[in-house]
């Protein structure tokens, strides 16, 4: 069997509230996982959301990639993935998600991920509302969805009761913090909601 991308409670869910927060806008994150060996097995522990107003502003972008890296490395994670939520309701396709961000990941590490969200599916409780496509032989090929696990099971039951309890307002993204920098993008309380249902 092929190896897992495994994405747990905190990152998936902060992936669908950042979407859930900007249904008008395109929004961007990464995801961090465990420093990995050549493995394409993957486990996304969290992820940060980046931006909903100008996702290809590359000065920007390198900033907010900098600070990230600089704190999750002492937590001995790596930024190892990248999503994407289009304008656009209908349109989930891999094509339009690359980005400087996505190749500037395929230079620093091993076979990372391009996650879309599948907006059709967000606010559904019983299946994923992603796809994932992985860096293989010099681009990013989808992923067999039998390869993509989202762990606890009940992830996707805590993913609904935050987005009933309207949390996706509280969530902040490195937009929100260049415009009040008291907002956390890494999302304190957002954690804490999460750990307190699993």
């Amino acid at each position: 069997m092929s190896e897992c991308i495994t994405f747990k409670a905190q990152a998936y869910c902060k992936i669908i509230l950042h979407a859930t927060k900007y249904p008008h806008c395109a929004v961007n994150g990464v995801l961090l996982a465990k420093v990995s060996t050549k493995s394409k097995e993957i486990t996304f522990e969290d992820a940060v959301p980046l931006f909903h107003i100008g996702l290809n502003l590359t000065p920007m972008a390198e900033v907010a990639l900098a600070q990230i890296d600089e704190l999750v490395s002492k937590k001995g994670l790596c930024i190892a993935g990248y999503y994407t939520a289009h304008e656009n309701l209908r349109e989930n396709s891999f094509e339009k998600s690359e980005s400087r961000i996505t190749d500037k990941l395929a230079s620093n590490f091993n076979h990372p991920c391009l996650v879309v969200v599948d907006n059709m599916q967000v606010g559904t409780t019983w299946k994923s509302a992603i796809k994932v496509a992985q860096f293989s032989d010099g681009s990013y090929r989808p992923c067999d969805p039998k390869r993509v696990c989202v762990k606890p099971e009940k992830t996707f039951d805590i993913c609904n009761q935050l987005n009933m309890e309207e949390k996706y307002y509280t969530i902040n993204d490195f937009d929100d913090h260049l415009d009040d920098i008291k907002l956390d993008w890494l999302n304190p309380a957002i954690n804490e909601a999460i750990e307190g249902l699993l």
